[in-house]
């Protein structure tokens, strides 16, 4: 399993593009969490955050903030809107109770920050798309963001500069050189929101780079630990080391009675009492997130009846306890709601490599294959010469409509040129991405006829889409 999750964790940096592409992003990634933090407040009940700034290029735009509600789900919930004036100066305030992770979305483009409650950020933003983000240098260069963006830089300079290491999977002695330099060089820094950033961000590196056994990881940063599930470091080396385990163990014979347990749609309590025995879970607060990352992954990987799934999610909302479990599957059932089968699409406009605006709903006079790609993601390159012997095949009777919010004009020009693609390609801005509950690239929808959905979300190629493509056609 531990090898199985390290090559995964591989694939982030499986290309040398995907290199060269951080290298050129670090520079941004050093400023974005540069902050001029004013206002130093005491915490309150009350508490906001202020984000003054400007962006001449993008000016009478709207730009909004939000936060995750979640980190399974991962629902955005949006805490504040404004339009930018004449001249591009705007001001956001939002409620914030607590450290967090933000989004703010600025055109087509979603910059993360992270924010502290009673401060004021003064932002400029320089170009059209929204991606060239600044903040101005800080007073207090021992602030939070100050820390969790120096910290970050380094972190980021480590991994690509030891990128042949990932590849060739030889990275654990240096990786934990890195991990034990690192401790005892932030071990003065108190705040306990940037001890947990570093303590699982560093997880994560143990993980992908194998520097611990998957026993050891869990006994130091899970067993007896506390769930933050709202810290998004925790929870994203959760997910990295938990990812795929449920989808294994309900394959194993030994464990026929979890498989049973999704296949019948519960009980809940049952399904959360199994879970916890096994050794990498053992507690009972363990076994119901485990519960919940799990099922995420299964309904969106299409092998188990969604139907059974969601009798599951319902079951936790009366069954458990845990507020945030009942706030994860509440999240869930909503989603499943908003994108079901037999409910219509959600429109939206898209560019082609023209800058002409077309429609989504323009094509529903035929079913639609919908697919939501990055040029840089290796899956979605995986799935890419599927999706062209399928267009091939159903062309006459199906639209094929790939979508992509991280593209430019040319890149997506020269993408379509050097693939030799026909099919239709629009770029889209990222709230579409955040419409479809798009987690993960490539995720796929197929509409039938007027635009309601008939696989919600579809299979790829890969998944065995093809029998649905059929079935539609007619």
């Amino acid at each position: 399993m531990c090898q199985n999750l390290s090559l995964l964790a591989l694939c982030l940096i499986h290309t040398k593009l995907l290199a060269l592409f951080v290298m050129k992003c670090m520079r941004y990634v050093f400023a974005l969490f540069l902050f001029w933090s004013l206002n130093h407040t005491a915490f309150s009940q009350n508490s906001t955050v202020t984000l003054i700034g400007k962006a001449p290029r993008l000016k009478q735009n709207s730009i909004r903030l939000f936060h995750t509600d979640d980190y399974i789900t991962e629902r955005q919930i949006q805490i504040a809107q404004t339009t930018l004036d004449s001249e591009g100066n705007f001001t956001l305030v939002a409620p914030l109770e607590q450290v967090s992770y933000l989004h703010l979305l600025v055109g087509s483009v979603k910059n993360p920050f992270y924010a502290e409650p009673n401060q004021t950020y003064y932002i400029e933003i320089t170009d059209e798309s929204g991606a060239e983000m600044f903040y101005a240098p800080p007073i207090d260069t021992l602030a939070l963001p100050f820390r969790i963006g120096r910290f970050n830089y380094d972190y980021n300079v480590f991994t690509v500069q030891n990128y042949d290491k990932f590849i060739t999977g030889t990275l654990r002695e240096d990786a934990r050189k890195f991990i034990a330099l690192t401790d005892s060089q932030y071990q003065h820094v108190t705040h306990p929101f940037f001890q947990q950033h570093k303590t699982y961000k560093l997880a994560e590196l143990a993980l992908s780079s194998r520097a611990m056994g998957q026993k050891t990881l869990f006994d130091t940063y899970l067993l007896n630990k506390p769930i933050l599930y709202h810290h998004p470091e925790y929870m994203y080396f959760f997910r990295s080391y938990y990812g795929g385990m449920l989808t294994k163990t309900v394959n194993l014979s030994k464990n026929e009675p979890i498989k049973r347990c999704v296949m019948e749609g519960g009980p809940y309590d049952t399904l959360v009492a199994l879970i916890e025995k096994l050794e990498l879970v053992k507690t009972h607060d363990l076994a119901e997130l485990f519960v919940m990352q799990g099922l995420f992954e299964l309904y969106y990987a299409g092998h188990f009846d969604k139907n059974k799934i969601e009798a599951i999610l319902m079951q936790a909302q009366t069954s458990s306890s845990n507020t945030e479990i009942i706030k994860i599957s509440a999240n869930f059932i909503q989603i499943i709601n908003r994108l079901r089968t037999g409910s219509p699409a959600i429109p939206f406009d898209g560019k082609d490599t023209e800058g002409n605006i077309i429609s989504i709903s323009s094509y529903f006079d035929k079913p639609v294959y919908l697919t939501f790609f990055d040029p840089l993601n290796p899956s979605s390159m995986k799935e890419i010469p599927a999706i062209k012997n399928l267009y091939d095949k159903y062309k006459k009777d199906i639209h094929f409509i790939s979508v992509c919010s991280k593209c430019s004009y040319r890149s997506l020009h020269d993408f379509m040129q050097t693939n030799q693609l026909k099919w239709q390609f629009l770029i889209i801005d990222a709230n579409v991405e955040s419409e479809y509950d798009v987690f993960n690239y490539p995720t796929a929808f197929l509409l039938k006829r007027q635009g309601y959905f008939f696989r919600s979300p579809a299979e790829l190629p890969s998944q065995g889409i093809d029998e649905y493509l059929y079935k539609v056609r007619r």
